[in-house]
């Protein structure tokens, strides 16, 4: 096996036990649901006014709206250079994704957080928001990171896909509309179903 064959093998498992452990974490109150508490009771600590409708417009990008806006372009960006493969594999992804987060959600039931600012609706666990943005960031990081030879802009956009999931993640603490173990949950099930796609995509 390849050497990038075995480093996507290695994210794939390592993002699969991060979700695995915020699931059985949440489904059975374990210890990181106190971190959970913690974290919802003192986020009102680094909260600014000003601040605040910044960060909803910020996780508002990757929202229901924003992302399917957000995909168009790129759909459209993908068929204007005819990579209709990538086409294929960034539909995948995100369309795998959002069904992903919506079954675990009706499984799990997790009510939010009381201390939310904003109204949203549905269940806590996982973070659709951040699993969105994981796998969504992350399969543009393997698209476009396949077209370039140049070391330092690969590395360029792997340090986005990964800032963009923990950016998006942090809105929805912030926001206090979801649990920390909710965002780590949704960023390991994003990685892991992105990761997946992309080594049956080099297998073939």
């Amino acid at each position: 096996m390849q050497k990038e064959a075995k480093t996507l093998l290695v994210v794939n498992l390592s993002a699969l036990v991060l979700f695995v452990v915020m699931f059985v974490t949440v489904r059975n109150e374990a210890w990181l649901t106190e971190l959970d508490s913690w974290v919802s009771t003192h986020m009102h600590l680094v909260r600014i006014e000003w601040f605040t409708p910044v960060v909803k417009w910020v996780t508002d990008v990757n929202g229901l709206i924003g992302a399917t806006l957000f995909s168009v372009i790129v759909i459209a960006f993908f068929a204007r250079r005819r990579w209709y493969a990538d086409i294929g594999f960034f539909i995948l992804a995100t369309a795998g994704a959002t069904g992903l987060f919506a079954l675990v959600k009706m499984l799990v039931g997790r009510v939010r957080p009381d201390a939310a600012i904003i109204e949203v609706g549905g269940y806590s666990f996982p973070s659709g928001h951040t699993t969105m943005a994981t796998a969504m960031a992350f399969a543009l990081y393997f698209i476009l990171s396949e077209k370039t030879q140049e070391r330092c802009l690969r590395s360029l956009l792997l340090l986005f896909a990964f800032g963009w999931a923990v950016l998006i993640a942090s809105t929805r603490l912030y926001l206090g509309v979801h649990w920390f173990t909710d965002v780590m949950g949704g960023f390991g099930l994003g990685l892991w179903w992105v990761t997946l796609l992309q080594l049956f995509r080099k297998a073939r």
